[in-house]
């Protein structure tokens, strides 16, 4: 008996989920807010693994490499770390007359030709630099790493010095063809680690910003060969620390030298991201950095891949004008810090968060202006908990309309999108990455009624493009 009432619970509970409402979207072209500036991603600790197939002379896997990242993939910013190898000791007691070896720049021959290679490929590439650490004999713990606990910083006095240590690498750059558009003076200084970096507080912080925007003023003067950066700051690890406490120190010290506010986005608390653009008062607000630092057993690592398409739906609909994944490329592991993991001068594999990456950037480019919209239903969630998840995005000229749908949850999902006239007579192209695809091409899907009925599968991302 409690057998045949379990079956008979089980089925009345079928026949109500089959005839649930169904999660919908509606999207209001309409009504835009912010202008996207574009997408980004670094080639950080790695950048030997990048080349390192013409280090083998294997030119033909080395081309196809970078094509995987530059042709496949539509970026336009190329994240740099500036490491602390090209002052081993000071040049001179002038930090306005930079004498650098040019055997100090060896390390630079990577960062040159990957350079080179991506505006092969994507012309409009702008390259933004990040100094990690200054030189070891800069630091208070003499040596490149953050201290830890103890949270070392600069040594009094070296200010300058550090400024002329950002300006010998963007010389350097130049003289290589390849001008540093972007550039921020720290990584994470709020954060007390062990890898390369320094510390700083947000007073200190926005001191060494002014002193080092004075610095570069001035050596556009003596050089103006040697284009000026626009500074980014203050590039912390957590975007609400941001908000509370470091924009205000920048904008009483430096307020025109702040080009662009930029923060890494690892805690996820509530609103953090709209209290980022309130704090940056009309400034164009850039997440710098984003990954999955953590262990991840599922197939080519789709679950990171999933925590991804959250991170640049969140980030979006928030009002950032850009948003850079942290790193091109790593060693073979089992977590989501990269896109393409790398055997030296062997082969790379390709992850699920490459290909939904791809599929994200794909579509969307500067000019384009994120756009409202509403979801609703049983697969809707609130903001970094499972459900589907959504952003959208049209032309500057308003003809072209692209939706990016994710399921982040472990069932399909019968979902409904609902646009205005003007664009549900056209034909929908679609992308999806899934268990089973990877950027792949889905047939075309017309509307009826005003309405797109297309399931979502479970841990997956859709992509889809209208034009009129």
């Amino acid at each position: 008996m409690r057998f045949a009432v379990k079956l008979l619970l089980l089925g009345f509970a079928t026949l109500l989920a089959a005839h649930a409402d169904p999660t919908t979207l509606k999207v209001y072209p309409e009504k835009t807010r912010q202008t996207i500036q574009g997408m980004g991603c670094g080639a950080i600790y790695y950048e030997g693994h990048i080349t390192s197939f013409a280090a083998r002379n294997n030119e033909k896997l080395q081309r196809q490499l970078y094509d995987d990242l530059f042709s496949e993939v539509r970026t336009d910013f190329l994240q740099l770390m500036i490491r602390p190898d090209h002052e081993p000791q000071n040049d001179n007691d002038d930090p306005y007359l930079p004498k650098f070896k040019p055997e100090w720049f060896d390390y630079c021959k990577n960062n040159i030709a990957i350079c080179e290679e991506a505006k092969k490929r994507q012309p409009q590439m702008k390259i933004y630099a990040t100094l990690y650490t200054p030189p070891a004999w800069m630091k208070t713990n003499n040596d490149a790493g953050g201290g830890g606990k103890e949270r070392a910083t600069i040594k009094p006095g070296v200010e300058l010095e550090l400024a002329e240590y950002c300006w010998a690498f963007l010389a350097w750059m130049q003289r290589n063809g390849q001008p540093v558009r972007f550039l921020s003076i720290a990584n994470e200084p709020d954060w007390g680690h062990t890898q390369p970096g320094y510390c700083l507080t947000a007073e200190s912080h926005a001191e060494l910003f002014a002193t080092v925007a004075r610095y570069l003023d001035e050596m556009e003067r003596r050089h103006p060969e040697v284009p000026k950066p626009i500074l980014v700051g203050p590039n912390v690890l957590s975007a609400r620390s941001a908000a509370d406490h470091w924009i205000a120190p920048l904008m009483r010290e430096t307020p025109n030298a702040l080009g662009v506010v930029g923060s890494h986005d690892y805690d996820q608390r509530g609103d953090r991201l709209e209290r980022l653009v309130k704090a940056a008062g009309g400034k164009p607000v850039w997440v710098t950095e984003w990954c999955v630092n953590r262990e991840d057993r599922s197939p080519e690592l789709l679950y990171s891949a999933t925590k991804y398409w959250l991170a640049m739906t969140e980030a979006f609909n928030s009002g950032v004008h850009a948003w850079m994944a942290y790193d091109w490329a790593y060693p073979p592991r089992q977590g989501g810090e990269a896109l393409i993991h790398i055997d030296w001068g062997n082969a790379y594999t390709r992850t699920k968060i490459y290909y939904g990456f791809k599929q994200w950037c794909s579509g969307l480019v500067p000019g384009m202006k994120n756009v409202a919209i509403e979801l609703s239903g049983p697969c809707a969630s609130d903001i970094g908990k499972p459900g589907a998840k959504a952003a959208a995005f049209v032309s500057a000229d308003g003809r072209k309309l692209v939706v990016h749908v994710a399921a982040f949850q472990d069932q399909s999902c019968d979902f409904q999108i609902e646009v205005p006239q003007a664009f549900a007579g056209r034909p929908v192209k679609r992308l999806r990455t899934s268990a089973d695809e990877n950027a792949a091409t889905l047939p075309d899907l017309m509307f009826k009624d005003g309405t797109l009925t297309d399931p979502l599968p479970l841990r997956s991302m859709t992509t889809y493009v209208i034009e009129k």
